[in-house]
């Protein structure tokens, strides 16, 4: 059985995550930075981009008040390990923590990062893909995967049909510009060929919208 594979994003009104420099952009309200916390508490392990890591890189926990001891996992995803050493989430001890990479990565490199207690797993190819990862988290007994981007990641799952849920928070700013990402980057659908999508649930917290969306 597939695992359950969600992806939760916020955007601006025109669709952007971040700008065209794809630095930290803060988006959400406080309300949806505890919807988010709750997003997190109903899954097993949630993953991120190098590219989004790079921007944030701590340990992506259920809130606050969550226990330490009973969070989520966390997994990043990197083809050449292209992540810092050292940062707040590689100490944060409480957190178990996995890195995906690909054929050429430095293999000093992984043994620095499984030496700080990281398990990591190496695809044969050039960059691991979404089956690949799903493969190994289910067969670890991770049932219920939570995407949080960025865009090229969420993608990469969209495109192997892998995507099951989507929560998304529309945020009212406009960012525009035409290299400022999306929440779904890639290589895009061919005409035909878009996945599709039913709306679940839609609530409205002053000016943010927030939509559920389920295959």
């Amino acid at each position: 059985m597939k695992a359950f594979v969600s992806i939760n994003m916020a955007t601006s009104i025109d669709g952007k995550i971040a700008t065209k420099f794809r630095g930290p952009v803060k988006l959400g309200s406080l309300y949806d930075s505890k919807r988010m916390g709750e997003i997190r508490a109903k899954h097993d392990i949630i993953i991120n981009g190098a590219g989004t890591f790079r921007a944030y890189p701590f340990p992506l926990l259920a809130g606050k008040k969550a226990k330490k001891s009973s969070g989520p996992a966390n997994a990043i995803v990197s083809s050449k390990l292209a992540i810092p050493k050292g940062s707040a989430w590689e100490r944060a001890a409480h957190v178990e923590k996995w890195i995906f990479c690909g054929s050429e990565a430095s293999q000093k490199k992984m043994q620095y990062f499984r030496d700080q207690g990281i398990v990591v797993a190496q695809s044969k190819k050039r960059r691991p893909t979404a089956k690949e990862i799903l493969k190994i988290l289910s067969r670890a007994g991770f049932n219920r995967i939570l995407l949080e981007g960025g865009g090229e990641l969420n993608a990469s799952f969209m495109e192997e049909g892998l995507v099951d849920r989507i929560y998304l928070t529309f945020c009212p700013i406009i960012v525009g510009g035409s290299e400022a990402p999306t929440f779904i980057e890639g290589k895009g659908f061919l005409k035909g060929k878009f996945p599709q999508f039913f709306l679940k649930n839609m609530k409205r917290v002053k000016d943010e919208l927030y939509l559920v969306y389920e295959r």
